[in-house]
């Protein structure tokens, strides 16, 4: 029994001096007296594999990521130009437009105002030709009475209309005999305007067929 006892003592003060020196062994490791990776090299320190994130971009994906971004952004600036380019076109089209629209009611307004003037025009020569068939039908002194109070041209016109309808009746007409019943200086300014009036209405290429 003594020696079985005596072994488990020894044995208990092995483990002791084990234990002692493994943990004085990683305590000067630990503070640097003591190299343990020349020791035991198997005890050497692997270095730690990199733990990729799958999430985190590669270089090469960032890079891919990089040029994507310029292309767009280049295509973002090419639309930009497109879209410029086609307002201004639009401003041309709308510039125009108004331009037409314009022009539309300038044409609209003088065609309005064409059947106007036709329609005064219409109407002055209906009573023109009323007041022509009244004075000649009246005594030469009455006439003149009443024709002497009147505008040069409305005289004019009415003398002109009387001289129309006695040539499409195939009569004489009284205009000459009637002026001779005005005064000498406003039978002349009648006369003078008529014959000015008259002679706008010549065309050119007659002007050489007048006699002097």
């Amino acid at each position: 029994m003594g020696t079985i006892a005596d072994k488990a003592r020894v044995l208990y003060l092995l483990l002791l001096i084990f234990f002692l020196l493994t943990v004085g062994f990683f305590i000067f490791d630990y503070y640097g007296l003591i190299d343990a990776d020349e020791i035991f090299p198997a005890l050497a320190k692997k270095p730690s594999l990199v733990n990729w994130d799958k999430e985190s971009p590669t270089e090469v994906e960032k890079l891919e990521y990089k040029k994507a971004r310029e292309k767009l952004d280049e295509e973002i600036a090419e639309i930009e130009k497109i879209r410029q380019a086609l307002d201004e076109e639009k401003d041309k089209i709308l510039a125009e437009s108004e331009k037409l629209s314009e022009m539309k009611k300038s044409i609209q307004d003088k065609e309005t105002q064409l059947a106007l003037n036709k329609k005064d025009r219409e109407n002055r020569e209906s009573k023109i030709k009323v007041l022509a068939n009244k004075i000649a039908n009246m005594p030469p002194t009455k006439a003149r009475d009443i024709l002497v109070n009147w505008p040069d041209q409305d005289i004019i016109d009415v003398l002109k209309q009387m001289d129309k309808d006695a040539e499409e009746e195939g009569t004489n007409s009284i205009t000459t005999y009637l002026l001779t019943l005005f005064e000498k200086e406003r039978a002349a300014v009648i006369s003078n305007k008529w014959l000015d009036h008259e002679a706008d209405r010549i065309p050119e290429e007659n002007v050489s067929k007048i006699p002097e």
